[in-house]
């Protein structure tokens, strides 16, 4: 039982005296100034992760170790060269993420081939690319945030990471169970809450909240939940996590929809996919919560060395009663997406083989994509989303892959970072000494190089093989593509 001398508190730590120890509760306070090693989460569309972070630590003088319940992901203990400014990062390479922020998706089990995935609250986007890397862009994954502003983050943030098969949507979560009712197979609802997670971040510092702010959270949590285990289908998983700690939003919100669909699911053991013991509450004050609530998880700073963290995996064994409702509808050809030919498809599939060396038909085939054309652009359109949404409006969709301008395919940038270490050809070696110059945007002039000269655009990369985007050959220069809003 905690003891009844805990140490001068904040109200947000004050609030758990009747949970931790005052040791334990000095020692959240002790660490409050020390900053959290930074995660990173490499992404194995584009390279083989384990290589690619010696290459980092080598090239940046990185000391790393790993983040043990995530795959693919290090902390970076110390930096020699700070990890949010190197080219790899703005193209996608990886991802710089709060190690709690790597949990909730860690615990999702990806049993199915070709996961229909729902992310309900998804913006900025880090957890929606840890989707895209567990089922390997072979799931389907809806990306949807209520917030419009939110959308143009969450869009730059999966075009950067190379995934394709997503949509992005803008509509409020709460309606999803009504619109889809169990149609996911697996279900992320990471919810909008207070932040307190008693350990301040650079993106949340430490805030107050009140008893006010924190109820009308949880009003909104208890829609969202029950809309996601709706849309769930039966046998499906949903993580619900939020980055506070508060109980009101948390236990009590699992809690309630446990009152009110008894027997539709069940709060699942999950302490064998992570090393830390701190169980969910089953008491706060003078409310008490259903025992399974004990098998979710409370991501406590001083036991974690992390920022504080809730989740728990909510497994689907029954019905939810709904009226369904019919989702928003849009024509599919008001999109002005329209099916590519075959006789395009094959001459688009016999200009990148003969350029890249990439066969473009096998890649269709193994991720299950369509390819449309948009006036002059290319994309990559999701079977998954034409078979089961092609009605449902979307903000961002797949990804474009280049322009067919005329009878000649032109690849997008995007297109070359996702698929550049796969090149066999059509690929150029730049001087070391014009790496710096090359990464602030400028072209080289006069590049050395033993190809001639045909506006050809092709993979750019350094003496150790680092993609470096995409640039066109011409005459006395290589023109430099990288976009210029991530330079």
């Amino acid at each position: 039982m905690a003891d009844q001398t805990a140490p001068q508190l904040t109200h947000s730590l004050g609030r758990f005296t009747g949970i931790l120890t005052s040791a334990e509760l000095r020692r959240i306070q002790a660490i409050q100034d020390t900053p959290l090693h930074t995660g990173i989460r490499l992404n194995p569309l584009k390279s083989d992760p384990d290589t690619a972070i010696q290459a980092l630590a080598q090239h940046y003088d990185w000391q790393v170790t790993p983040v043990k319940f995530c795959q693919n992901a290090w902390l970076i203990e110390t930096a020699g060269f700070p990890p949010g400014q190197t080219i790899e990062h703005r193209l996608g390479g990886y991802y710089l993420q709060d190690a709690a922020s790597m949990v909730p998706v860690s615990l999702l089990d990806f049993n199915v081939p070709h996961p229909l995935i729902l992310d309900m609250a998804a913006s900025p986007g880090g957890k929606t690319t840890h989707l895209i890397d567990r089922s390997r862009d072979l799931g389907f994954i809806l990306a949807n945030d209520a917030s419009r502003s939110r959308i143009p983050a969450l869009r730059s943030v999966l075009a950067a990471w190379g995934g394709i098969n997503q949509a992005v949507t803008n509509f409020p979560g709460e309606a999803f169970g009504t619109w889809f009712p169990e149609t996911f197979d697996l279900i992320l609802l990471d919810a909008p809450c207070s932040m307190e997670n008693l350990r301040p971040t650079a993106n949340h510092p430490l805030r107050e909240t009140t008893p006010t702010e924190r109820l009308r959270l949880q009003e909104r949590q208890i829609q969202l939940l029950i809309s996601g285990l709706r849309a769930l289908k039966i046998g499906g998983q949903l993580v619900y996590a939020t980055c506070s700690l508060a109980p009101e939003e948390d236990e009590a919100v699992i809690d309630r929809v446990l009152n009110t669909f008894q027997q539709a699911f069940v709060v699942e053991e999950i302490s064998p996919k992570v090393p830390f013991q701190a169980p969910g509450l089953t008491v706060f004050g003078e409310e008490t919560f259903h025992p399974s609530l004990a098998h979710a998880l409370r991501l406590w700073p001083h036991l974690t060395g992390m920022s504080g963290f809730f989740c728990a995996r909510l497994k689907k064994i029954n019905s939810i009663p709904h009226s369904p409702e019919a989702p928003p509808s849009r024509d599919f050809s008001r999109t002005f997406l329209e099916p590519a030919s075959r006789a395009i498809q094959t001459r688009i599939f016999d200009q990148i083989s003969q350029a890249y060396g990439l066969s473009l038909e096998e890649i269709m085939a193994t991720l299950r994509l369509q390819l449309f054309l948009r006036h002059e652009g290319l994309f990559f359109i999701p079977e998954a989303y034409l078979e089961r949404f092609a009605s449902l409006p979307f903000e961002f969709i797949g990804m474009q892959i280049g322009q067919w301008d005329g009878d000649s395919f032109q690849p997008d940038h995007e297109f070359v970072s996702r698929f550049g270490h796969c090149f066999t050809s059509g690929k150029i070696q730049i001087a070391d000494d014009q790496v710096s110059q090359w990464i602030a945007g400028r072209d080289i002039r006069n590049p050395k190089v033993g190809l001639k000269p045909q506006g050809q655009f092709l993979l750019v990369a350094d003496g150790d093989g680092r993609n470096l985007g995409m640039g066109k050959l011409l005459p006395k220069r290589l023109r430099n593509l990288l976009p210029r809003k991530r330079v």
